[in-house]
């Protein structure tokens, strides 16, 4: 969908500038908007673009009206109410092409896992190298952590998440990411990502709490393939302060 965000001529009308609402979107009104599914945000995105179209057609003619009388107090309140709806749209259309390039997957947590050596067990047995500072962090993670029956994984860059091509730090990455509805992933749940991620994908970090591994840095899980075969290993840039390219991609759960 594509919206150019046109407005009326009214260059022949007196003071018609254009006013700023103040009642766009709030976060959480954005984060609902976001988790709702591709077709509901669709239609909402339509119906949007028709009353805007609409209130285009009105204001039109009120501007005809205020050109013959003066009279511009309709038009100007016609403006106003497009203005608003113009910027809704467009917050709209915003949140959802964060989503376009997103490589995503659901996730079953394996029930055969449930310690570090039954995920090391599993992992080997199907083929992955696990890493030794991959095998400490394993140790630690927290195995009586209950977990949901499925996940919506999401795959996505940092210049995806904040829409330029800057470094941002791991703090930051974590923050943005909640605020578009992703939430970190459980360490309990990197090994069933490795299971079902297909061998030879892109290498990508795993953003959950960092563990601290066995030389005291700050670790994330992620899933590699090298020439030495695909892996689970720990990757020693996850300390809130380390910064991150844009085309770095993590992987995410969604909510």
């Amino acid at each position: 969908m594509k919206f150019e965000g046109q407005q009326p001529n009214i260059s022949n009308t007196a003071n018609l500038e254009s006013k700023k609402s103040s009642s766009l979107f709030t976060k959480d009104e954005l984060n609902k908007f976001k988790n709702l599914s591709e077709k509901e945000q669709k239609k909402q995105q339509e119906e949007r673009l028709q009353k805007l179209e609409e209130l285009q057609n009105k204001f039109r003619s009120a501007v005809e009206e205020a050109t013959k009388t003066g009279k511009v107090e309709e038009a100007q309140k016609l403006k106003t109410a497009f203005d608003k709806d113009a910027e809704e749209l467009k917050q709209l259309i915003k949140a959802t092409e964060i989503w376009e390039n997103a490589f995503s997957m659901e996730i079953i947590p394996d029930k055969e896992i449930n310690s570090a050596k039954t995920a090391i067990k599993k992992l080997k047995a199907k083929g992955h190298i696990v890493q030794d500072y991959a095998k400490d962090m394993l140790t630690k993670v927290d195995w009586k952590e209950k977990l949901k029956d499925s996940y919506e994984i999401i795959s996505i860059s940092v210049g995806e998440l904040f829409g330029d091509t800057k470094v941002h730090t791991y703090a930051d990455i974590k923050s943005k990411a909640i605020e578009n509805g992703l939430e970190l992933v459980p360490a309990k749940l990197a090994p069933s990502i490795r299971l079902n991620y297909e061998k030879n994908g892109e290498w990508t970090p795993i953003a959950m709490e960092a563990i601290r591994e066995r030389d005291g840095y700050l670790a994330l899980f992620d899933c590699t393939d090298s020439d030495s075969g695909s892996s689970l290993l720990g990757n020693y840039d996850a300390s809130d302060d380390d910064v991150w390219y844009s085309n770095m991609r993590f992987f995410f759960v969604r909510e």
